[in-house]
């Protein structure tokens, strides 16, 4: 089968399909009542504003048929192989033995020495160390380079394989975050013990979850595919960054420049990435939500420089106050002027929401399915206002750090205070500055205190002169503006067709349901944080297509906190998933139209 053949309609399962047709003889009834009805109320519609009105739902999460694996020599081995499974778990619980902690004072990695002798990157040696002895046929098969120190590159050789076009980008991240040790006590296992519990399936650790069983997945299809002699026919990327966890600094972004500097923009066809997953969808279904666009992200560092003096005569302003009290009061200015819900109509949450609304109301809050429902944009966010979904649809800040002061009796001179924002897709950093500078020049102006904002790429303006009372410093840290939305095209047809003809699998069947074939959705989703694909898109690497998708089934919890886990199942459908969408990819890619 081509993949011109491939038509993605609504079809969900042999179940959905039966009803349909059953279905059939009402649906035109309907449909002719409801032209009549409709003709008495179109003029209403008509006279109504338009502003109001959420987008029609033409995306449809149902609407993907199984796109027929081309590759599945050991598809039953992952899914049915219980040796298989149990040395997959086994590579797993190694990665999590090896502690790959990064802290955010974390810097540059030291150049000039080996990394098993660099000061504070030293672990991640015996942990490249561990893949080598795991997953040979990947060290043989493919080009490993070590990038800014820690980063690990692998290349498929084209010297072996007759490759050609743009090649897929696989990523994952070498760090975990670090372990609180005065926690440590409260982890019902060791937090770098890697334990696998089969009564329940479940594998404990730091990693574990967050992102080792994404790793793990991915090099293992990889190496599963070379030991079935599967031929490449377009080139490969797997990248592993080391300080995700701290922003990607010295990580993703150094990955992100080499790789421009070898393919140029727009040089990568596809990217997958952390997350979205699969989660489960009523009593028999799926659903996949890739993150397909990211919300904007910057820090703004507000400084205060202002006069101290003994603290037995706090005589500077005519009120008894120093520089924390001014702090304090732009920090009650900015709590009391939060950012509003503010719908973006391309917001993937909202096809998601469309989705569960169209098939799976049950699972809604009423006033949910009542805003969705009646297309409502007031509504929804009425709805959205008790729900922790609203900061997703909203630019968030949260005032993260202070500092201030060395002594009882002596008034700071400097105070520190750090706001920390993730920016609504229908927003700008400059839009979220502004939104801070108002406090401060509302608590400038009433101190009569200077104000300079600083961009942290040279920019600086001076937008008040300091004066002898002081003046504040707006610093401008690790603006990200928001990351537009992954196209609906062939690359996007391909991962969800391929998800589907996935999850179909027997492996996926729920024995509550054994005369019925589990329900498939596929739609996007979006995460209040971001990854470190930010880079790839920030440098135009990829044409936006960009899958924050593990493929996997979502089942874990506690990532960055005391008992992390994630499952067997989690892991194995990971590597099912990957294994499955490079068989598709290289055998369906070459026909699609993707200029």
């Amino acid at each position: 089968m081509a993949i011109s053949d491939y038509i993605p309609i609504k079809a969900n399962s042999a179940t959905s399909k039966l009803k349909s047709k059953e279905n059939r003889k009402k649906v035109i009834a309907g449909a002719v009542t409801a032209a009549i009805v409709g003709a008495g109320i179109f003029s209403y519609y008509k006279s109504s504003s338009s502003a109001d009105l959420l987008p029609k739902y033409v995306n449809d999460c149902g609407r993907y048929e199984p796109l027929p694996l081309i590759y599945t020599k050991s598809l039953e081995t992952i899914f049915s192989d219980k040796d298989y499974q149990l040395d997959l778990i086994s590579k797993l619980q190694g990665a999590v033995r090896i502690p790959t902690e990064v802290y955010d004072d974390f810097g540059q990695p030291d150049l000039s020495v080996p990394l098993e002798d660099e000061p504070i990157y030293s672990k991640f040696a015996p942990f490249h160390d561990y893949l080598v002895d795991e997953f040979p046929l990947i060290h043989k098969y493919f080009k490993k380079e070590i990038v800014n120190g820690v980063n690990l590159v692998y290349t498929l050789d084209e010297t072996k394989f007759d490759v050609s076009g743009k090649p897929v980008l696989l990523m994952a991240h070498q760090d975990v975050v670090p372990v609180n040790v005065d926690t440590i006590d409260r982890w019902t296992y060791p937090p770098f013990d890697g334990v696998y519990e089969p009564e329940t399936g479940k594998i404990f650790g730091r990693g574990s979850s967050d992102t080792k069983k994404l790793l793990i997945g991915e090099l293992a299809a990889v190496e599963l595919l070379l030991k079935d002699g599967f031929e490449f026919t377009r080139p490969l990327i797997l990248a592993f960054g080391f300080d995700e966890e701290k922003g990607g600094t010295y990580g993703a972004k150094f990955i992100a420049t080499h790789l421009l500097d070898r393919y140029g923009k727009n040089g990568i066809e596809v990217v997958l990435d952390e997350g979205g997953g699969v989660g489960y969808f009523g009593d028999n279904g799926y659903i996949a939500l890739p993150g397909v666009a990211e919300k904007g992200y910057v820090d703004v560092e507000i400084t205060l420089n202002t006069l101290g003096g003994h603290s037995s005569a706090p005589n500077h302003w005519d009120i008894e106050t120093t520089g924390i009290g001014l702090i304090s009061e732009v920090n009650v200015l900015l709590t009391e002027d939060t950012f509003p819900i503010d719908i973006a109509l391309d917001n993937p949450i909202l096809d998601s929401l469309q989705c569960t609304a169209k098939y799976k109301p049950e699972t809604l809050p009423k006033d949910f399915v009542s805003a969705l429902k009646s297309n409502s944009i007031s509504k929804l966010t009425k709805a959205l206002e008790s729900s922790f979904k609203k900061f997703t649809f909203k630019t968030t800040q949260a005032i993260d750090v202070i500092k201030g002061g060395v002594k009882a009796n002596a008034m700071p001179e400097q105070v520190v205070n750090l706001v920390n924002h993730r920016i609504n897709i229908k927003s700008s950093v400059a839009e979220t500055v502004n939104h801070d500078l108002r406090a401060v020049t509302t608590v400038a102006d009433k101190y009569d205190i200077g104000i300079t904002l600083d961009w942290s790429n040279g920019t600086v303006s001076t937008l008040k002169e300091d004066t002898i009372n002081g003046g504040f410093v707006v610093k401008v840290i690790n603006a990200l503006e928001p990351v537009p939305r992954t196209p609906v095209d062939g690359i996007w047809d391909l991962v969800a067709g391929t998800f589907t003809s996935v999850y179909l699998h027997p492996y996926f069947a729920n024995s509550d349901y054994p005369d019925e074939v589990q329900e498939v959705y596929f739609d996007s989703s979006m995460n209040t944080g971001n990854t470190d694909t930010k880079y790839y898109s920030e440098y135009e690497l990829v044409s936006g297509r960009i899958y924050r998708f593990s493929g996997g089934v979502n089942e874990g919890a506690n990532a960055h906190t005391v008992d992390e886990w994630t499952t067997e199942k989690s892991l194995i459908s990971t590597t099912g998933f990957f294994y499955s969408f490079l068989g598709n990819f290289n055998g369906y890619v070459g026909e699609l139209n993707l200029e």
